[in-house]
């Protein structure tokens, strides 16, 4: 009961979306940077793990990983970004930490494999701050700011079944709102005569997508092999989504704020497809092997694409071990180790020069009772170049999540 009311006071307390902050440079561009993960354990297997299926742990890449969930399931946390940003001439680091979002689901059939889950995680972030010096010869010396924030979240509702042969099916509604503001400055000097300005441009979003997803059933019963427990395919896809943007211009000047237009228009969200693999060994080590691909290239503001856009690609390894007795040995034998690798051909291109990603991952779960664990999750990655008067990134992502599973809306038996 206690855990049920710690949950019933951060439904209360969370805010209705949540808009991640503290990215990158390159977050200026489009919606910003993607999420991939609000969990730390995907986090530690390389973000993704679209063909697992879990029975212990929420996964919302993939409506179709909630079949064998047994419990109900409950999972929020924080996440830790630092970013340090340099070029050729100078650098910078920000930290800041956000809430990662939350899941609930509960089984409705288990023998059914049909079950429902709901929640609300980050989409995509931005979050940029440069400023730079420079004087001229009639107004003196002036400092130009560039600052961004915001981003978009997506909330979903959606349920599972298991087909004949063990085939899982999911499906969920995706609601996509938030808000992103870009601002553009001037500030002269004292003994300059010309006036500081600032020039704001609001963009306000909420439209409706679908999420479709598929695992296969065991393979590792075709291949008859007594090391390999759990082989399994998965694949999601989630539709174009045509997003509502209402836009708002705001320019500071002496006379004070002045709103210069408004309007709406659609943004056009591209539709993502993923593919992934999941091996399970009776030792109890567990690998994923995933791609994900997005074409943001045909990304589109009120039917104008970005040259400064691409199609996003992203490949990802994860590798767990989790003690396969684990329920009757001690603590420190209950704990789950992961790690990971992913490379990621990011929807930005600049000057010609398309902007990669490789990033590192490591994590552990410590358990807090049956079923109820807390996670950690680690991720170091570089990005980006210094080539042709670009910036070099060297981030890191830290992520805390608690998992908590109950039995709930089950009668028991007097």
């Amino acid at each position: 009961m206690k855990i049920k009311r710690i949950i019933v006071i951060l439904l209360i307390l969370l805010p209705a979306q949540v808009l991640p902050s503290g990215g990158s440079i390159y977050s200026r561009f489009g919606l910003g940077d993607y999420y991939f993960s609000f969990s730390a354990r995907r986090l530690a297997l390389g973000e993704l793990g679209i063909a697992t299926t879990d029975i212990d742990y929420l996964n919302y890449l993939n409506p179709a990983s909630w079949n064998k969930m047994r419990l109900s399931r409950f999972e929020t946390g924080i996440i830790t970004h630092g970013n340090g940003i340099s070029s050729n001439n100078s650098s910078v680091f920000h930290v800041q930490t956000i809430f990662s979002g939350m899941m609930f689901g509960f089984p409705i059939d288990r023998e059914l494999g049909f079950s429902f889950a709901a929640g609300i995680v980050p989409y995509s972030n931005v979050n940029y701050d440069v400023t730079y010096d420079d004087t001229d010869p009639i107004g003196g010396s002036f400092t130009t700011g560039y600052k961004g924030n915001g981003g978009l979240s997506k909330a979903f509702l959606g349920f599972s079944f298991r087909l004949p042969l063990e085939f899982a099916i999911g499906a969920s509604l995706d609601y996509y709102n938030g808000k992103i503001e870009h601002i553009s400055s001037v500030a002269f000097g004292p003994e300059s005569e010309l006036l500081s300005a600032s020039f704001s441009r609001n963009y306000s979003y909420n439209g409706l997508g679908f999420t479709v997803g598929m695992i296969s059933t065991n393979i590792a019963q075709l291949l008859g092999s007594e090391s390999i427990k759990d082989l399994r395919l998965g694949f999601v896809y989630s539709t174009n989504s045509q997003v509502n943007t209402d836009t708002t211009n705001i320019s500071s000047t002496l006379l004070g704020e002045i709103e210069t237009s408004t309007g709406s228009m659609n943004t056009n969200l591209p539709a993502r497809f993923g593919a992934g693999i999941s091996l399970s060994l009776s030792n109890g080590l567990n690998f994923t092997a995933d791609y994900l691909f997005q074409q943001t290239s045909k990304f589109d503001v009120g039917g104008r694409t970005l040259n400064v856009m691409r199609d996003l690609n992203k490949y990802s390894l994860g590798v767990e071990y989790r003690n396969p007795e684990s329920r009757s040995q001690s603590f420190w034998e209950q704990v789950m180790l992961r790690g990971g690798l992913s490379f990621e051909q990011t929807q930005y291109t600049i000057n010609g020069k398309g902007i990669d990603q490789i990033s590192l991952y490591t994590g552990f779960s410590m358990p807090l009772g049956f079923d109820n664990t807390l996670d950690f999750g680690f991720q170091f990655g570089k990005r980006g170049t210094k080539e042709n008067n670009l910036l070099s990134e060297n981030f890191y992502k830290f992520s805390i999540t608690l998992s908590i599973g109950e039995l709930w809306f089950i009668q028991t038996e007097r």
